[in-house]
């Protein structure tokens, strides 16, 4: 290989794509302080004959130069923005390809969200509450972008001004990304600044096996996993086992023992698992209180006015320049400061609210 290759990136990499090397053990020499270099150069007795093989097969090497171009765009488990938590799990992956706000998996918030893709209106209502009064907290949104109550936690986090992340089981390129129904959700999370992560290359067609191996990540990241619904036998119960064995919090929504989207909830809760009775459960687990960032904020005297006129009701722009008699242009940019504190948002009739 050349030289100019030899980048503990490329190194990484190299090593990930030799087949029969797992990338459990390719990390669990990383843990060991061995760098992917030396494992490339002078890997250990267990793997150097994979390594060996594959440094002598001319039509590897050739396929990998080429592909690691593509590797180039993913962050690696050596990067520095590299969330530490997802580090903690068994088996995390050693690439993530992402579109959007990188910057989401420096914070200690993520929360994930997790359940059936059938919804009842208990469920909905449930899931709708929970977001809403999250709201005012600095938390973040995870889930994984499937039909049901993944596509609803982002779209509920989308209407309450919360940063939200989906991670896919497959790429994220228009052609492939998966469900095709919820492209335009995909494309919203990144217009509102959000991310959007997958192990696997964007241009990676779904497959069965993706899905549950992706789960991972899906609880892998968060502190915290909530379950609204699910069966016992399912991927949302896959997920708050991969929660559990990466010893994160679950927290499970109790429901009529007669549905069957419940008994997956109700066997977590029955197996130990933390049950869900409102947002505050979520909030101590990571040492918030509700209203504590409205608390916390300092409005100016013109951004104070406005938001004390919409404590009493939401209001077109129109009807609060009729209010105050601030200028329009002045009130636009109060609206939008108000919503980047996550203090306003306007509603489907153009009105603005307080949230």
């Amino acid at each position: 290989m050349k030289s100019d290759f030899e980048t503990e990136k490329f190194c990484l990499f190299y090593l990930k794509s030799i087949q029969g090397l797992k990338e459990v053990v390719i990390w669990k020499y990383l843990q060991d302080g061995l760098q992917a270099k030396q494992l490339y150069r002078q890997p250990p007795i267990m793997i150097a004959e994979l390594v060996r093989q594959a440094k002598n097969d001319p039509e590897f090497n050739t396929k990998i130069q080429k592909e690691f171009e593509l590797y180039q765009n993913a962050i690696s488990i050596l990067d520095k923005a590299y969330p530490d938590i997802l580090k903690t799990i068994f088996d995390p992956p050693l690439f993530l390809f992402y579109q959007g706000n990188l910057d989401l998996l420096k914070s200690e918030y993520l929360l994930t969200i997790v359940g059936s893709r059938t919804l009842n209106n208990y469920h909905q209502a449930t899931l709708k509450n929970l977001i809403q009064d999250l709201a005012s907290s600095p938390l973040i949104i995870v889930s994984g972008l499937a039909f049901g109550t993944d596509a609803l936690a982002h779209s509920l986090a989308l209407e309450n001004n919360l940063p939200t992340i989906a991670v896919l089981g497959s790429g994220f390129a228009d052609s492939v990304l998966y469900p095709k129904q919820n492209l335009y959700l995909a494309k919203k999370i990144l217009q509102q600044n959000g991310l959007i992560l997958s192990e696997y290359p964007p241009n990676t067609k779904p497959a069965l096996y993706q899905f549950p191996k992706r789960n991972r990540i899906l609880a892998g990241l968060s502190r915290a996993t909530v379950v609204i619904s699910g069966a016992i036998k399912s991927g949302t119960l896959i997920t708050a086992q991969c929660a559990l064995d990466g010893a994160r919090e679950v927290y499970a929504l109790p429901g009529n023992i007669n549905l069957t989207l419940s008994q997956g909830p109700n066997n977590l809760i029955e197996q130990g698992a933390n049950i869900l009775l409102s947002s505050d459960n979520i909030l101590q687990i990571y040492d918030l209180e509700k209203n504590t960032m409205k608390e916390n904020i300092k409005l100016d005297l013109q951004q104070d006015q406005v938001y004390q006129l919409l404590k009493i009701q939401a209001y077109t722009l129109e009807q609060i320049k009729n209010q105050t008699n601030l200028d329009f242009i002045i009130l636009q940019k109060i609206i939008a400061q108000l919503e980047i504190m996550n203090l306003a948002k306007i509603n489907k009739f153009n009105q603005i609210e307080i949230i």
